[in-house]
């Protein structure tokens, strides 16, 4: 693969992971994981249309979960995560982790040194809407600021990295799952097949 093209793809990676939590360690343990078949398919975005996102099965409880946005009448840009499915609380997380062929990663030299993190989504759904929320990049910034928060993280110019375990993840996901601040709403989306 062309280094033009790998960059592309590091680029999106980056971008459909904005203003989101990033960690070392998964949201979820393998006895975590939920399998929900009303997921599976294509939704489209409300607003505009131009974007989707579909959730195909991928291993035991879990999925390939896909970002996909027009650019265009025929070019549709896609990145692509490994993604789990789990429940803290009354509330419904995805872990999404970078997905891309095993040979791709090995043959470029611009992802050996490319260090894949987990982020997390909100989501809530029916048979027939999905909406997907992340977690306000400000509000992580203002709750470090003020000391409210004492989870292990490194920063790192405008990212913040949490390098906690798993668990203590799961326990401050819990602890703000319900703040209206705390989450962004990332998009309204529809089942279309």
């Amino acid at each position: 693969m062309k280094t033009k093209n790998a960059l592309f793809l590091v680029v999106i990676l980056i971008a459909a992971q904005s203003c989101t939590i990033f960690s070392l360690n998964p949201l979820y343990n393998e006895e975590d994981l939920l399998d929900e078949p009303i997921l599976l398919g294509v939704w489209q975005e409300e607003d505009d249309g131009k974007e989707y996102v579909s959730f195909e099965k991928y291993e035991d409880k879990k999925y390939i979960f896909r970002y996909m946005e027009r650019d265009g009448p025929e070019k549709i840009d896609t990145v692509s995560f490994e993604a789990g499915l789990i429940k803290i609380g009354d509330h419904y997380f995805i872990d999404l982790y970078p997905y891309y062929e095993k040979e791709f990663a090995e043959s470029d030299y611009l992802f050996r040194g490319f260090i894949p993190t987990h982020s997390v989504l909100k989501i809530e759904w029916n048979k027939n809407d999905l909406d997907l929320y992340i977690f306000s990049y400000d509000r992580l910034q203002e709750l470090f600021e003020q000391n409210r928060i004492r989870i292990r993280h490194e920063t790192f110019d405008d990212y913040i990295v949490i390098t906690a375990s798993t668990d203590e993840l799961q326990k401050f996901i819990k602890k703000y799952a319900d703040d209206e601040k705390a989450f962004d709403d990332s998009g309204k989306f529809v089942k279309i097949r």
